[in-house]
């Protein structure tokens, strides 16, 4: 799908925010929970995948890829205050939404860019070669994942991200296309454990002579 395409398609997504039953606000899009907040109180639980994206180590640098409404970036805030982040989101509905209703800018450490991921990274691929020790990769649109997510030549700019000894997280639903995106990541990274929520699949992945 060409870049143009991929505009058209994501400005056909519906934004909107729900009340959860567990008293969470969620930010929807196209019906598909994309982001929730998280309690007030810090040691009480977040259902749902975010907390399964965490490395066991907190990151100094992390790049979020699909930022959505910012619960991961809201996580990595409160566990590893020293951690800065760059959050990464193309839909200006979304932004607008997490920085009303989510408190978004309030986030310490979080540089937000409004940017198409795969251009984002093209673009500072050559500036940042192994900076990040934490990339996390959540590009949905709606229940889908964004054409080219996993495609081995942007799989390789990601590896070529990341630092040395650092962790790339992915979270994937659970399809019948799941055996064939673990067989794409495991081209180009060493898996090195999995964890299934509901219908979720996260990934914790690192270069190959990393682990």
């Amino acid at each position: 799908m060409s870049k143009k395409a991929r505009r058209r398609a994501q400005r056909s997504l519906s934004v909107r925010t729900a009340r959860r039953d567990d008293g969470r606000l969620a930010l929807e899009v196209a019906n598909f929970t994309q982001s929730v907040t998280l309690p007030a109180d810090v040691n009480a639980p977040l259902r749902g995948y975010w907390p399964l994206m965490l490395p066991d180590v907190c990151p100094q640098r992390a790049l979020l890829l699909g930022l959505g409404g910012g619960t991961l970036a809201a996580l990595l805030a409160r566990r590893c205050p020293g951690a800065t982040m760059v959050g990464v989101e193309h839909s200006a509905e979304v932004l607008e939404v997490a920085r009303s209703r989510f408190g978004l800018d309030t986030l310490a450490g979080l540089e937000v860019a409004q940017a198409d991921a795969f251009a984002w990274i093209e673009d500072h691929l050559a500036a940042d070669p192994a900076s990040y020790d934490l990339i996390c990769l959540d590009l949905f649109e709606g229940g889908r994942l964004a054409p080219g997510t996993l495609a081995r030549p942007f799989l390789r700019q990601l590896a070529m991200l990341l630092a040395p000894n650092g962790t790339l997280t992915v979270n994937l639903m659970r399809t019948a296309r799941l055996p064939e995106q673990l067989h794409r990541l495991e081209s180009v990274f060493t898996l090195v454990r999995q964890e299934r929520l509901w219908g979720n699949v996260v990934l914790h992945c690192c270069v190959p002579g990393n682990t």
